[in-house]
Formats: structure tokens, C-alpha cells, sequence
């Protein structure tokens, strides 16, 4: 029986059509979080979002797992750009009121 919040691995890899291993792969380049409880590995269905996109790059692009490592990394780094400027951009308006 599966944990409350959580999906197998075996169960998304056979929905998305890929190997177990390769979800393993992410998770040593730090791109996903497995949850073990007992003999079975899980996913957070929070986090399922982040990862769906992951295998999307993976697939779709027919990128390496280092490759989606390096997308992953970029979008991050945009997002967080994104949001100091809209940060900065309240601030500016604010001090000009």
C-alpha cells in the first residue's frame, strides 16, 4: 500500500514509459527526492510536477540526464532572476510614490 501524498516509482515510470533507473539517476544529480519505506520507493505527488517536466526534457529533447541537469539548473536560476526583478520593480514604485 502506497504512503498518503505519495506514488511509486514503478507506477509513474510505467505511466511516462521509462526505466526506474533512470528516476535513480535524477535523484543523484540532485534533480528529484525518493522516499524509501520499507523495500519501496516513492515519489511526492508535490513535487511530480517538477519531475513530469524533467522527463518531458529527457524524452522530448532526448537530452542526457547531465543535459536535463543543466536545463533544470538554467530555469532555476531565470525564475529566481525573475522574481528579484519583480522585486526590485515593486520597490522602485513604491519609492517613487
Amino acid at each position: 500500500m502506497e504512503p498518503t501524498n505519495h506514488i511509486s516509482i514503478q507506477t509513474f515510470c510505467q505511466y511516462h514509459g521509462i526505466e526506474s533507473r533512470l528516476i535513480f539517476t535524477f535523484q543523484e544529480l540532485g534533480l528529484v527526492e525518493i522516499v524509501q519505506e520499507k523495500e519501496e520507493f516513492y515519489l511526492e505527488e508535490e513535487k511530480l510536477t517538477k519531475l513530469e517536466l524533467i522527463v518531458r526534457l529527457y524524452k522530448d529533447l532526448e537530452l542526457s540526464p547531465e543535459g536535463v541537469e543543466v536545463v533544470i539548473g538554467l530555469l532555476d536560476k531565470i525564475e529566481k532572476l525573475q522574481e528579484e526583478n519583480l522585486s526590485l520593480k515593486r520597490k522602485l514604485r513604491s519609492s517613487l510614490k
